[in-house]
């Protein structure tokens, strides 16, 4: 691009949501005023070969910034409703707590190419042409074709997909995903015994074979040129999915702990650091919350090197850590809401030699 479109992004805007019949509060909320572009930048992938990066908007404060935030809400509406939606880990862990896994069947993880970029702009608005009127399917329209930002002082359009960063992206690519999956699984001549979505990520136990899995994703991916999927099969009984580890069970149901990729520290805040107390509390209420949802029950006390609650210290003379004492019981809410500073320097001694007892307040 020549210029800065923002001005004329922002007249845009304003014009196109006076013509609507949304009241006149809503409209002065809407309409911008001192906007700024877009900007990009990128979040290093440390755990994918190359550290390649993820390229982000920052939309705050763009001209149609506001405007995207209500008409995600309008469209968060519609979605979420369909079987094969998840909406976090914990409710996926309760989804198919009761499902039993034959010896034959497979689990499989299908995870969509740089889904957001490639969400087909076009056959979305076609979609959306069902549920709303032509008012609001302009603003929808325009927020989704008036894609720009700015990079090393240059300006660039985008032509296709929506923007990372964008309040309405996750929505809209989720709206376009939950048609996609219907078409996919009512046309496909071999069905998964279950099928479960969050965003591009998808869990699938499949009952019919290797062979046949091959054509299902071969059909998955003829569907839309632009909607391509990779796949993962398990390994030894095990598949990550989000950032649970789901393993099969003697008795054919299914159990799970927190995963983990190899690139993770152990690391979280430094004791030393100069960050609000609820900060650091955060750090301790934030992790054992996924232990107490990602962990199969009789599992926990074995998953303790996950959490702060069971810190590791490091034993710089042999290279090795040193397992501190532990909580035999499950850890209470009331337990959970306690103060924890934490700590990782390397030669401070064990939890349990410090403190001698549950190391809830240190």
């Amino acid at each position: 691009m020549t210029k800065d479109p923002t001005d004329s992004t922002e007249r845009k805007t304003t014009t196109l949501i006076k013509k609507t019949t949304l009241s006149e509060d809503l409209c002065k909320k809407l309409s911008p005023t001192g906007s700024r572009p877009p900007r990009l930048y990128g979040l290093p992938k440390i755990h994918k070969e190359g550290v390649p990066l993820r390229p982000i908007f920052s939309n705050i404060g763009a001209p149609t910034y506001q405007l995207s935030k209500h008409l995600a809400e309008l469209l968060g509406q519609l979605t979420g409703k369909s079987t094969h939606h998840v909406k976090n880990s914990s409710q996926f862990v309760q989804t198919w707590e009761s499902i039993k896994i034959q010896p034959g069947e497979i689990m499989v993880s299908f995870d969509i190419v740089s889904l957001f970029t490639n969400v087909p702009i076009m056959d979305s608005l076609q979609l959306l042409s069902k549920h709303f009127d032509k008012d609001v399917l302009a603003l929808f329209k325009h927020t989704l074709t008036l894609t720009y930002f700015c990079f090393n002082g240059q300006y660039y359009e985008q032509t296709d997909g929506v923007a990372m960063g964008s309040p309405l992206s996750p929505v809209i690519a989720n709206f376009y995903m939950e048609d996609f999956e219907r078409r996919a699984i009512e046309q496909a001549p071999f069905k998964p015994t279950c099928w479960y979505r969050y965003v591009d990520d998808t869990f699938v136990i499949w009952p019919h074979g290797q062979d046949k899995l091959q054509e299902f994703l071969d059909h998955l991916n003829s569907l839309q040129e632009k909607i391509q999927f990779t796949i993962e099969t398990e390994k030894d009984g095990h598949l990550p999915f989000l950032d649970i580890d789901i393993y099969r069970k003697t008795n054919g149901t299914l159990g799970h702990k927190v995963y983990r990729k190899p690139t993770h520290t152990n690391l979280y805040l430094q004791q030393s650091s100069h960050h609000h107390p609820a900060n650091k509390q955060s750090v301790l209420t934030s992790v054992i919350h996924r232990a107490r949802s990602s962990v199969t029950r009789n599992l926990y006390h074995r998953s303790w090197n996950f959490s702060p609650w069971f810190l590791k210290t490091m034993d710089t003379t042999r290279g090795k850590y040193n397992e501190p004492y532990y909580p035999e019981r499950w850890p209470s809410r009331k337990m959970i809401n306690r103060p924890l500073l934490l700590t990782y320097h390397t030669r401070r001694p064990p939890l349990a030699d410090s403190a001698g007892c549950c190391p809830t307040t240190i």
